[in-house]
């Protein structure tokens, strides 16, 4: 077959354009991974992506290399606590957390650390009861500490709670406490919906995708 000098024409123009398209695609790469930044340089309040969820950073924790930070939204799906009892450490939702948590390592199982989480309900009891996780909720104590970089997410309508660690007693196992929408703490039953916001304590020396203010 001989081709003509249109013919010629017209697969140069295609090589060409392959070429500019594969420039393109390493360009912007490149400037994903440039955009790239250690989480210890980010400060409270700032938001960064990893693992398809934004997270805004409550504590640089310099001395352990470690920050403490909570997901800026909430879960796709509302959850009971447990259907039975506040008790964190037997509760479903501490198990159903635990696919965040692979999700976020994947195959790097340094990216989190462990937390040690205090279980002091809200009345004083379970006092020395503590937890160790990965993934875990804020408790009420940390929710006042941290409150004005709390917001409740402005896309998920609905006056649904978000549900806290802390239990109301140790004498009532079917209450535990939560945010309403207007930032104000309740005690709830255990076994209602309610909407879910991680909190993990990753490595400061990872590299996340910080979101533009």
């Amino acid at each position: 077959m001989t081709l003509d000098k249109d013919d010629i024409y017209d697969i140069a123009k295609a090589v060409v354009k392959v070429i500019e398209d594969k420039d393109m695609i390493k360009s912007e790469e490149n400037d994903h991974a440039s955009k790239k930044v250690e989480l210890r340089s980010l400060k409270t309040g700032d938001v960064f992506k990893a693992a398809g969820y934004e997270w805004i950073v409550l504590n640089q924790r310099i001395w352990s290399q470690t920050c403490f930070c909570i997901m800026k939204d909430f879960l796709d799906d509302t959850k009971p606590f447990d259907e039975h009892c506040n008790i964190w450490k037997s509760s479903s939702l501490r198990q159903h957390l635990q696919s965040i948590r692979y999700k976020i390592e994947g195959n790097r199982h340094d990216v989190l650390q462990y937390m040690e989480r205090g279980l002091l309900a809200l009345d004083g009891t379970m006092a020395n009861e503590t937890s160790s996780d990965k993934v875990s909720l804020l408790t009420l104590d940390e929710y006042r500490l941290y409150r004005k970089y709390l917001e409740y997410p402005t896309k998920f309508p609905g006056n649904i709670e978000w549900v806290l660690l802390t239990a109301v007693s140790e004498e009532n196992r079917s209450a535990i406490c939560a945010v309403d929408a207007c930032g104000a703490v309740k005690q709830c039953y255990c076994a209602k919906s309610f909407n879910i916001r991680p909190v993990c304590t990753f490595r400061s020396d990872v590299l996340v995708e910080k979101v533009s203010d």
